[in-house]
């Protein structure tokens, strides 16, 4: 198990990010989602990880791992266990899933995993081939994850379509992830569910330099 960093969250989790499945976090812009999972590959570094961080936005900065290393007092150094693939485009991103396979990563970070799909295959024409290669995408992450037990954690996006928010590519997505963690801003304030989940599924929590903390 690996922490989130948040108690309410991995108490909601069972403890923290799992085994041998994935982790799907998504929400609106400037919500915290790749300060979470940032978060949670330096507590998957404090536990002597290795991690394997799939960049497909480019938007990927060491220095605000440093930021969270810091308070922990944990040694820079530790970066060097975290491999950087910088993904620009789908069949990158395909090959990819042989390094997942072929490496014995603690856990595996994937920003963002829809992305290059729907930048591809932008066009309303091509919405059929886009879910169609995504699903083959999906379908073939999800049996190395299973069989390597290897947490992968996925960032991902809300589009809106007419007026209503929706985590882009849901439906292929719901099929393959087993935990779904949605963050959102209400106000001044953040929110996040977790899904599934039998009972009371939310938490609160703050965006700080080094990293996401609880909040009532």
């Amino acid at each position: 198990m690996i922490s989130t960093g948040l108690e309410k969250l991995d108490e909601l989790l069972g403890d923290g990010i799992k085994n041998g499945i994935i982790t799907d976090i998504f929400g609106a812009s400037s919500t915290g989602k790749t300060q979470l999972v940032l978060q949670i590959a330096v507590n998957s570094l404090s536990l002597g990880g290795t991690i394997l961080y799939q960049d497909t936005t480019g938007n990927f900065r060491p220095e605000r791992l440093l930021d969270m290393l810091k308070p922990k007092e944990l040694d820079a150094a530790l970066l060097d266990k975290i491999t950087v693939g910088r993904i620009t485009n789908m069949q990158e991103q395909f090959s990819a899933i042989s390094k997942i396979e072929q490496s014995n990563y603690s856990l595996v970070i994937i920003d963002n995993i829809t992305d290059l799909f729907s930048f591809e295959y932008s066009k309303e024409e091509q919405i059929l081939e886009k879910n169609k290669q995504f699903t083959k995408y999906m379908k073939q992450l999800a049996s190395v994850v299973f069989e390597k037990k290897i947490p992968v954690v996925a960032v991902n996006m809300i589009r809106k379509i007419n007026d209503i928010e929706q985590e882009n590519l849901d439906s292929v997505m719901s099929l393959f992830t087993h935990i779904k963690i949605k963050l959102s801003k209400k106000s001044t304030n953040y929110m996040g569910e977790v899904f599934p989940h039998s009972g009371e599924n939310r938490f609160y929590y703050k965006i700080e330099k080094n990293g996401l903390t609880s909040s009532t």
